[in-house]
């Protein structure tokens, strides 16, 4: 079960990567973002039926990661729009795993911070791969793209951290990622309409198709993501997930035309080697 999960959360990592660069192509982000979970919405509503109750004392803990998703959307849409794809997705994704680790060892919930030594190793290796993917001279230049990627690793962390714990500890995983992904897709909605009101609309109609697609990748690479939690430790489960930061890169290449460097080069084979340590421990 856990070669299935370790191979499946890489492959959500590919998903993750690919809906985060049609948003970042689209010249109106927050729409995009905001049509992306609206679907997923509307999947969630539509299993509403069939979904088991949530337990009142989880509640709150859903609220708290609604708050983290909403200030991870806003952030990384922040940080696209100060640098490049390339620039801003790496820092982002690339700094959620060493926050995640930190903070896990604070907390010293055993669930959490279940790791062997290689293990640790491993995700360190992987995130050092990740992080050096991006031209920190240029983002140093300009440090809002810096600031703003490295706060939207943290609002990752913050919901990363959340959730991990939450399907952990044994709660109906069914009903807490079906009502995460109702109330995520609604609060990204009412926050798009209050920022581009009949705009949201308008996009709706013309676009679905494009909401479709991406909410697809979205919904499945998460649902991926938080089921490996429940038999993998959280902190490796948040390094391999931002392996998606590989494909990226790719994607940043080959459909929107930005450089790739023998920098870029070293950076994947570490990541590589990171995997390796992780998957033969």
């Amino acid at each position: 079960m856990e070669n299935i999960a370790f191979v499946l959360v890489l492959f959500a990592a590919v998903m993750h990567a690919g809906w985060n660069a049609m948003v970042k192509i689209n010249t109106a982000p927050l729409i995009t973002i905001s049509m992306m979970f609206g679907f997923i919405m509307l999947v969630g509503i539509l299993t509403l039926p069939w979904l088991p109750p949530l337990a009142i004392n989880l509640w709150p803990w859903l609220g708290l990661s609604l708050l983290a998703h909403l200030g991870y959307k806003i952030y990384l849409l922040r940080a696209f729009r100060l640098g490049d794809f390339s620039q801003a997705y790496p820092i982002a994704r690339g700094s959620a795993p060493v926050w995640v680790l930190l903070v896990s060892f604070l907390l010293g919930t055993e669930s959490l911070v279940s790791l062997s030594f290689a293990q640790t190793l491993g995700v360190v290796i992987v995130t050092a791969g990740i992080m050096s993917l991006a031209p920190w001279r240029q983002i140093y230049i300009h440090r809002p793209v810096l600031v703003a990627a490295l706060v939207t690793g943290l609002w990752v962390a913050s919901y990363t951290l959340i959730d991990g714990y939450v399907v952990a500890s044994g709660v109906t995983f069914v009903a807490y990622v079906g009502w995460l992904f109702i109330l995520d897709g609604l609060v990204i909605n009412v926050y798009a309409l209050y920022k581009h009101g009949g705009e949201l609309g308008s996009a709706y109609h013309k676009h679905w198709r494009l909401a479709a697609l991406g909410g697809g990748f979205a919904v499945a690479a998460y649902t991926i993501s938080l089921w490996a939690m429940t038999v993998l430790p959280v902190a490796m489960v948040a390094a391999l997930r931002e392996t998606s930061v590989l494909a990226a890169v790719l994607l940043a290449v080959v459909w929107l035309r930005e450089p790739l460097g023998p920098r870029q080069y070293v950076a994947a084979t570490t990541i590589c080697i990171g995997l390796l340590v992780l998957k033969m421990v």
